[in-house]
């Protein structure tokens, strides 16, 4: 019983993102944008989103992803909260 709640529980948080297509930045990288849809989605599910899409793009053509940067902006509670997760595939 216990393991359905947190299960449940992990599905709502994630429903609580929206994450961008990739991007091409100038400088040769990569970056993923993901966004918190409410208040209460917490920044690890919103930084994990955004790393869960990069590795998917980069496992899509038989790559590795590796983190360059993260980028946090906003305020829990106070409005809208991003995560910018910059990356290579190598």
């Amino acid at each position: 019983m216990k393991k359905c709640i947190l299960l449940a529980g992990i599905g709502v948080l994630a429903a609580c993102t929206a994450v961008s297509s990739v991007d091409k930045k100038q400088n040769g990288y990569l970056s993923v944008t993901s966004r918190g849809r409410t208040s209460l989605a917490s920044w690890n599910s919103i930084r994990n989103a955004g790393l869960k899409h990069a590795k998917a793009y980069c496992r899509d053509q038989d790559k590795q992803m590796h983190t360059v940067e993260i980028h946090t902006n906003g305020v829990r509670s106070a409005g809208n909260q991003t995560v910018e997760v910059v990356f290579e595939c190598f």
